[in-house]
């Protein structure tokens, strides 16, 4: 039986709801390992799965995506041009306080041993920031990573400064992991394998929204291209320096793809993480 590699660096990648295909896959290697990584780097949702994981909570990703989405206050058609917008992340913030609380003891127990960012995006510059939240300001800082330009709030402002969401600067944030010093590198995806994006229409509203703002029209008019290459990149599985990176994806399109989400559609999304990281779990074991 061949060990599994001994991965030292984490990635998750973002996606919204798609998450819940990341968490299905978190939760399954929680149970199977779980693996220990030396850092670990989270964008926009996937920050969320990655404190979960940290923490050792089970389902908890899950759950809590599965009661906002049936509540009919988390995503709301009706809200998209009031202060919170579609998503309201104060609901989630709210939801996620009273009834399903981050274990800020765990999270501060496992960051000793494991060095974790959160991806944002710095709003006033439409650079990446790469963030170690410590105890309460965990909560915060997801939040900001998970801030949508015209979906959610807009930004957030985090340590006196204003953040939005991490995958629109550094969506896939390989060449980080590396220079923070990554040799075996886990990806974990919320797209299949390969699969390229386009410009979508928020991104195009967004790019006439903001088209006075030089620092933050690039990243909506030319951030499917930088996406797209780093995609490419993953697909070569390391580098002329002998460091490596796998990806965990998923088979097809997630059914949580789309604002139009129900409880079923996350439930089959986290099952098929759940297999697929359970199948990816023996290959490796073989």
């Amino acid at each position: 039986m061949n060990p599994t590699p001994p991965y030292d660096t984490l990635i998750l990648e973002g996606g919204s709801l798609r998450c819940a295909f990341t968490a299905g896959v978190m939760d399954a290697l929680l149970l199977l390992g779980p693996l220990p990584f030396e850092r670990m780097l989270g964008v926009s949702a996937g920050s969320m799965v990655m404190a979960t994981y940290l923490a050792g909570q089970y389902k908890h990703f899950y759950r809590i995506s599965r009661d906002l989405v049936e509540d009919g206050t988390f995503i709301r058609f009706t809200s998209a041009w009031s202060k919170e917008g579609l998503m309201n992340l104060a609901h989630l913030k709210a939801h996620v306080l009273r009834h399903a609380p981050l274990d800020l003891d765990a999270l501060a127990e496992a960051q000793i041993r494991t060095r974790a960012w959160v991806v944002t995006t710095q709003y006033d510059t439409g650079e990446p920031r790469y963030l170690e939240p410590r105890g309460r300001e965990w909560i915060d800082v997801l939040v900001a990573s998970a801030s949508l330009p015209l979906v959610t709030r807009g930004k957030v402002k985090f340590r006196g400064t204003w953040m939005f969401d991490g995958g629109y600067s550094d969506p896939l944030p390989l060449d980080k992991a590396l220079e923070f010093g990554g040799q075996n590198i886990l990806v974990v995806r919320t797209r299949p394998v390969g699969d390229h994006i386009s410009q979508s229409y928020v991104d195009s509203f967004c790019s006439y929204w903001y088209r006075h703002d030089a620092a933050l029209v690039p990243l909506f008019e030319k951030g499917h291209a930088r996406y797209n290459a780093t995609v490419d990149r993953l697909l070569e599985g390391g580098d002329a320096e002998r460091r490596t990176w796998e990806e965990i994806a998923p088979p097809f399109p997630l059914r949580t793809d789309s604002w139009s989400v129900g409880g079923q559609e996350l439930a089959l999304d986290y099952r098929l993480g759940v297999d697929t990281a359970m199948n990816w779990w023996a290959h490796r074991h073989l």
